[in-house]
Order: C-alpha cells, then sequence, then structure tokens
C-alpha cells in the first residue's frame, strides 16, 4: 500500500481536495439558505441554537481550509483559487435565493455579500498570482527538453 499512496500523493491530495470542496459548497449553501428558518437563542451578547443545520457552516469553513491546503499541494495556486471561490460563489446564491424564497429578509443580504465578494477578490488573487507560476514551469519544461535533446 505504500508504493502506491507515496507513488500518487498528489492524485490522492486532488481527488480528496475535490471532495472537501464539494462538501464546503453543499454545506456553504445549506447554511445560507436555512439560516433565518433555525430557531436562535440570542441573549447575552451571543445567539446560539440546538438546530443541526447550524453545523453546516463550520463544515463549510473546515471544508474549503482542508480543500485549500491540499489543492495547492496538488496542483498549485489555482486549486485554492477554485477551492475558496465555489463555496463563496454558492454561500452567495444560498443568501439570494432564501431572500427570492421569503425566508431572509433584504436587509440582511449585506454582511454575507461582503464577505464573499472578499473572498471572491482573494480567489482572483490566487488564479493571477498563477499565471506566472504556470508559465514559469513551462518555461523549464521546454528548456529541459532541450538539453535532452542537446544531449543526445
Amino acid at each position: 500500500m505504500k508504493p502506491f499512496v507515496r507513488g500518487n500523493r498528489k492524485v490522492l491530495a486532488a481527488v480528496g481536495a475535490v471532495v472537501l470542496v464539494a462538501v464546503a459548497t453543499w454545506a456553504a449553501y445549506t447554511f445560507a439558505y436555512t439560516a433565518d428558518q433555525m430557531d436562535w437563542d440570542c441573549g447575552g451578547g451571543s445567539c446560539a441554537t440546538n438546530d443541526p443545520r447550524s453545523f453546516a457552516m463550520p463544515l463549510a469553513l473546515l471544508g474549503t481550509v482542508g480543500a485549500v491546503l491540499l489543492s495547492g499541494y496538488a496542483v498549485g495556486l489555482i486549486g485554492p483559487a477554485i477551492t475558496i471561490a465555489l463555496p463563496a460563489w454558492f454561500f452567495r446564491m444560498g443568501v439570494l435565493d432564501a431572500v427570492e424564497a421569503g425566508f431572509s429578509p433584504e436587509g440582511s443580504v449585506t454582511p454575507p455579500m461582503v464577505v464573499t465578494t472578499i473572498a471572491l477578490i482573494v480567489a482572483a488573487v490566487c488564479a493571477v498570482a498563477w499565471i506566472p507560476m504556470l508559465l514559469g514551469d513551462l518555461r523549464v519544461r521546454r528548456r529541459v527538453r532541450e538539453r535532452e535533446r542537446s544531449a543526445a
């Protein structure tokens, strides 16, 4: 089993990242859509609920962090860009769908939109930073091929 894992670490990390980002995306949308449908007990400066759907947000955050780490190892900066953007986008869609369905008031949209916009900007920065890394990698590969040809 060890030789299989050693030879396929990046593939296994990529598969793990896909699974985690799928869970994070589902959890982010679920929490955003159902947050105002849960019974919250707010008092003493904090809010709490015993609704199991409330675990969706921590699950989304932890899944996103795990997916960012695994995808960064597997494919470079484009992985974190995608794994940050997907849950943020689906969280945004969950909030908008909840408002459209009448579950959330329109005034509650601003804070989640600001947070998701920041997350999408971070994802865009990762994607833009990935381009020079990709070009440098392609340049190195071309030089290696040229040296192999000249040595032969």
